[in-house]
This record gives C-alpha cells, structure tokens and sequence, in this order.
C-alpha cells in the first residue's frame, strides 16, 4: 500500500518541479512543452521508476531482525525506495527541465532570426510593391489623360455629327419641298417620271432606315450609288432622247414651213382658178345671152324674109324703095349679126383654147380678133353654120372638166389642208411635248442636284460616323488595356502572396503547426503583459494573406 502512495507524490512532484523550473520562463514555452511532451514525459518518468526501484534494492537483512521485526524493516525499506527513486526522480526532472531550456532558447533565437528575415523580405516586397504601384499609377494617370483628350475629341465629334445631322435635316426638308414642288409640276408626267418620284420616296424610306441603323449605311450608299449611276444613264438615255427630238422637230418645223408654203400656194392657185372659174362662168353667161339675142335676131330676120316673100307681089315703087333700104339695113345688121357671131365664136374659140391651155390658139384667136372687117367678113363667110354649136357643146364640155376638175381639186386641197392642219396639230403637241420636256429636264436637273447633295451629306455624315466608331473602338481598347493591366497586377500580386506563403510552409512546416497551436492556445490564455510570440507571428500570416 505504501508504494503507490509514493507514486502519487512523485507524480504530482514532479508537475511542481516543472512549474517552479518553469516559473522563471515565458508561459508559453511551458504550454507547448506540457501538451506535445506530455505522453513522452510520463513514459520516460514509468521507465526511470522501473530502473530506480530495480537498481536500489538493499540486501537482505539477516533473518533474526527480519524475523524480530519484519514490518519495520519493509517500511524502512520502502521509504529507501522511495528516497532513492524521488531523489532520481528529481534528479532527471532537473535535468530534463534543463535541456528543455535550452531547447527553447535555440527555437526563439531560430524562430527570431526567421522573422528578422521575414521582416527584412517583407520589406523588400513591400519597396518593390510601392515601386510597382507608383508605376502602375502612372501609367493609369496617362491612360486617363489619353482618355480625357479621347473624350474631348468624341465631344468635338458629336457636335460635328449634331451639326451634320441639323444639315441633313436642313438637307431633307428643303429636298422634301422641293420634290413637293416637283410632284405639283409633274403631276401629268409620263411612267418615267412616276418612277423617278417612286425612287425619290424609297431613297427617303432608306435614308430613314439608315438613319436607324447605321450598321447598313455603308451598303445602303452603294445601292445608292448603283441606283444614282443608273438615274444617271437613264438621264443621258432622256437627253439623248431628247436631242432626237429637238431635231426631228427642227425637221418638223421645216417641214410646216414647207407645207404652209404649200398650203399659201395652194391657196394662191385655188383663188386664181376660182377667179378664172367666175371669169369663164361669166363670159359663158355673156356668150349664151348674145346666142339668145342673135338666135331671136336671125328669127325676126327670118319671118321679116318670109313677110318680103309673100308681099312682094303687092308692093309699089315706094314699097320697093323702102325695100331696098330695108334691105340694106338689114345687109348691114346681117354684117353686124355675122361679126357679132364671128366675135362670139372667137370669144368661144379663146375661152377653149384658153381652158385647154392651146397658148398657140391663143395668139391666133388674138391676131384674128385683130384683123379689120373685110377679113372678119370673109373669115365669118368661111365659119361653118354648125361650128358655133359646136365650139359652145366642147365650151361647156370644158367648162364641165374645169368644174370637175375644181372640184376634185378642192377636194384634194381640203384633204391636203385636213392633212395639213392634222399636222399643224402634231407640231403643237410636239411643241407642247417639248415644253414639257424641258420642264422635265430641269426637275431632273434639280433632282440630281438634290442627289448630289444628299449624297454630300451622306459621305459626310458616313465620315463622321466613322471617326466616332474609331474613336469608340479607341477608347474602348485603352479601357480594355487598363483593365487588362489591373488584372494583370492582381494576378501578379495574387501569385507573390501564394509564392511567400508557399516557401514559408516549405521551409518551416513543423515551426508552423507549432506556432499555429501556439497562437491559438496563448491568445486564448493571456491577453495583457508583453506581447507573446504566436501572437506576432499570426500577425505576420494576416498580414501576408492581406496583402
């Protein structure tokens, strides 16, 4: 029974000796020993024990006292024991406390020379950071001074394309009147130009489309150019056109002068042949009256003769005296009848020959009308009885074909007018139609200046829109490049922290589970008097997880 009572004593001996050998050290060196140490410690106490207890055993007694008194003599060798094996038991306390001592001592020299060198690296880093930073900001600054002279410049951009859009909407208005004005004058133009119009409004709903989508303004201003080049060619087709009938209606109006040359000669000849018709129709009128007369002549000469016959039986010498001057005034009104009927068959003779146009016969009609009584007598003497009948019957056959022929040409002349005024009618359609193309060209002059300028405006507007896509793009590569760079120190910064903490594992893996256990168990025993060590080296781990 007395051995374990020494057991306890030396046990709990043993923790006293240690805190007395530990009183004068840091606490924390003895919380470490007494945790990790604590198996090994009672291991090595149970093996001295042993050693102890088989080494001090004295001789044994001569069997007369053992017998005297035995128990005395177990107790006194007991105590023995236990004085042996506490005096031991100190003994390597004492010294285990010692070489403990050192130990610690050549782990905080280590552990403070790691975190002089810790400190200097740290140091080192944090130098070589603020370089890298200073650095850093400077170029920042100067990718925001670009970025500020970017944003000026995007600035005096936009209020360029503000200013090209307020001409363009300028532009649009005036080209939207004056298209307005050009529907007003060629409301009646032909397919041409109602196609023409139909392009004007798909130009504007495409200019309208661009203005909402600017990614297809480039194409659209290609088919713009494609659609200006073929309203190009069609216009140099409409000149061309044109040009043809400017000169086919040069040819035209020669043409009408020509006709109304015509149409005056016509007309000149159609009044001389009616004049010459009145003329003839009244010599004929003439020449029938004086037949009437000389007809009722030659009847009152006829039943005068026939009255002679039959009287002359019964006339007396005064008769025959009255006779005779009745007879010579008849011979004389005889000669008178017969020149009277020369002068009309001459008079019928010329008006034949002149409706036929006997030139020849003219002159001898003239010649013979000429001519003195004698030879008119003895011409009329030679004049068949029938001939006066028949130079009135071929008269009036002539005058007849003349009629006809009037009539027919009358006729020919009112289709030639008819034709004549048809054409007339023609030439001032053509006219009208000329004006009208001339108005036509100088809408599609004012169109193609239009064009020309919407187009001007539309290279303008391109221009400026390429710029600001360019200074986007700019300005958006330096946001990127910054970012970039940012990205790039962090990553930089982020591969220093891992790359620190990594050689400090590596180097100190077992420092650095002790001083983890350390830190936990000293932070949470003692929070006043001198700093302890875990306490600075956690400081140390937080401030390279910070950073």
């Amino acid at each position: 029974m007395s051995a374990p009572c020494l057991r306890l004593p030396a046990a709990g001996s043993a923790p006293a000796e240690a805190d007395s050998a530990g009183g004068m050290e840091p606490p924390a060196a003895a919380a470490a020993a007494g945790a990790a140490a604590a198996a090994a410690l009672e291991l090595a106490l149970e093996e001295e024990l042993a050693l102890l207890a088989a080494a001090g055993e004295p001789p044994e007694p001569p069997p007369a006292a053992a017998a005297r008194d035995p128990e005395l003599l177990s107790l006194i060798r007991q105590k023995e024991k236990d004085l042996v094996l506490a005096a031991r038991l100190g003994k390597a306390l004492l010294e285990r406390n010692q070489d403990m001592s050192r130990q610690y001592e050549r782990m905080h020299k280590e552990l403070t020379d790691k975190l002089e060198h810790l400190e200097q690296e740290k140091h080192e880093l944090r130098r070589r950071f603020e370089n890298k930073e200073g650095e850093w900001e400077g170029r920042v600054s100067e990718l925001e001074s670009d970025v500020k002279q970017l944003q000026d410049e995007l600035e005096r951009q936009q209020v360029h394309l503000r200013e090209a859009d307020r001409e363009k909407t300028r532009a649009v208005q005036e080209l939207s009147e004056q298209n307005q004005r050009l529907l007003d004058q060629l409301s009646r133009a032909s397919e041409v130009e109602r196609q023409l119009s139909l392009q004007v409004h798909t130009l504007r709903e495409d200019f309208r489309e661009k203005n909402s989508s600017s990614s297809q303004h480039i194409v659209r201003l290609e088919s713009l150019q494609a659609e200006i080049k073929m309203l190009t060619d069609r216009k140099r087709e409409l000149e061309h056109r044109l040009s043809a009938m400017m000169e086919e209606n040069d040819l035209l109006q020669g043409t009408v002068e020509e006709l109304q040359d015509r149409v005056l000669i016509l007309e000149r000849q159609s009044h001389d042949k009616d004049l010459q018709l009145h003329q003839s129709q009244l010599e004929l009128q003439e020449v029938r009256l004086s037949y009437r007369q000389l007809q009722g002549k030659v009847e009152e000469l006829s039943e005068e003769r026939s009255l002679q016959n039959f009287n002359t039986t019964s006339t007396s010498l005064l008769s025959e005296i009255e006779q005779s001057m009745e007879a010579e005034e008849l011979e004389q009104e005889r000669e008178q009848l017969r020149l009277q009927l020369w002068e009309a068959y001459c008079q019928v003779r010329y008006l034949c020959s002149h409706l036929r146009g006997n030139d020849s016969a003219d002159s001898a009609v003239s010649t013979d009308s000429s001519m003195d009584e004698s030879s008119e007598t003895s011409s009329a003497k030679d004049v068949p009885a029938g001939s006066l009948r028949a130079a009135l019957s071929e008269l009036k056959r002539l005058i007849q074909n003349v009629l006809d022929g009037a009539d027919s040409t009358v006729t020919l002349l009112s289709v030639e007018m008819t034709t004549l005024k048809e054409e007339r009618d023609r030439l001032r359609g053509a006219a009208e139609d000329k004006e009208t193309s001339e108005r036509l060209l100088q809408a599609i002059r004012d169109r193609d200046e239009a064009i020309a300028k919407k187009n001007a405006v539309e290279v303008e507007l391109a221009k400026c829109k390429i710029d600001m896509m360019s200074l986007n793009s700019q300005l958006l590569d330096a946001i990127q490049q910054k970012v970039n760079l940012s990205q790039q120190l962090e990553a930089w910064q982020d591969d220093m922290h891992r790359v620190i903490d990594q050689q400090l594992m590596d180097k100190h893996p077992k420092e650095w589970s002790q001083l983890a256990y350390s830190f936990s168990s000293g932070y949470g025993t003692k929070r006043s008097g001198d700093e302890p060590v875990g306490a600075e080296g956690n400081r140390l781990f937080s401030f390279f997880k910070k950073n």
